[in-house]
């Protein structure tokens, strides 16, 4: 190989790497609520290089996984936006206080801002992919990557499950139904 032609590549490869290093973690991941490895889910990437977050194969993937754990907690009456993100007596929040230097009461405002409701409202299942692309955005999606049609395509994902259509159906929801 030509030593001209080996710089080029070098070069080429490391400021890739760089503009790739340079994303934020949640879209590097195709993660956009930051879900931490859990579960098997469908979507995830067939190699893991990110050994604490779950890696999608596109954000639809990570949306739905981000639908159906939120949709989890509206069941379980942990339905606001208050109760999702810091917690409640009987369940673990979304970003709860005191645990991986979160940053708990702005969350919880900047989600409530956006949404332009109050945190004590309740949410439900409908307001979900709204919701979602706003934690995406706090959880550090800066450069606008994730859109609300990933979110809705993630929801549609989500609701091609049985388990997901009897969840909405225990919630008295059905699916497909959007505000």
């Amino acid at each position: 190989m030509k030593p001209y032609l080996l710089i080029t590549v070098v070069m080429t490869l490391t400021i890739g790497a760089y503009l790739y290093m340079r994303k934020p973690k949640n879209v590097r991941n195709n993660n956009p609520l930051n879900i931490k490895e859990s579960a098997d889910w469908k979507g995830e990437k067939p190699l893991n290089f990110d050994p604490i977050m779950e890696e999608f194969i596109a954000p639809q993937w990570g949306f739905r996984a981000g639908y159906i754990d939120l949709l989890q907690k509206l069941e379980r009456h942990q339905n606001t936006i208050q109760q999702i993100i810091a917690g409640n007596a009987q369940y673990s929040g979304w970003a709860p206080k005191g645990v991986d230097n979160n940053h708990t009461d702005n969350y919880i405002k900047y989600v409530a801002n956006k949404m332009q409701i109050s945190p004590a409202q309740v949410i439900s299942p409908d307001m979900l992919p709204e919701m979602m692309l706003y934690m995406s955005k706090f959880e550090g999606d800066n450069i606008n990557y994730f859109t609300i049609e990933h979110a809705y395509q993630g929801v549609e994902l989500a609701q091609q499950e049985s388990f997901v259509i009897a969840r909405l159906g225990r919630m008295g929801e059905s699916v497909g139904v959007f505000s």
